[in-house]
């Protein structure tokens, strides 16, 4: 743990440990001392986060076409007409991307 005290402060525990805080100065210290150094007027020095680490590139996107049924815009199927012969309006292409 990192405290700062803004003062002088001289900490120590009834087991015997102690330590001595210059004001203005950060000092890592374990727990149990930054507990009795925060209960006598030290503040605790908490680090900026780190940067979030840059994406990775993955590996370039495929683009296939895909056929699936036609929906209208209630989501119901299309029927194809059968006046055009040539062409099957119940299905569409799509595009699908797939990572190689």
């Amino acid at each position: 743990m990192k405290i700062k005290s803004e003062k002088d402060l001289h900490i120590s525990t009834t087991w015997g440990a102690a330590i001595f805080l210059k004001g203005g100065e950060e000092r890592e210290v374990g727990d149990d001392m930054g507990y009795q150094a925060l209960q006598q007027g030290a503040v605790e020095v908490k680090e900026a986060p780190a940067e979030p680490a840059p994406k990775k590139r993955g590996r370039p996107k495929k683009t296939t076409k895909k056929t699936v049924r036609a929906r209208n815009e209630d989501g119901h199927y299309v029927a194809d007409d059968p006046s055009t012969p040539d062409v099957n309006e119940a299905y569409v292409e799509v595009e699908d991307t797939k990572v190689e």
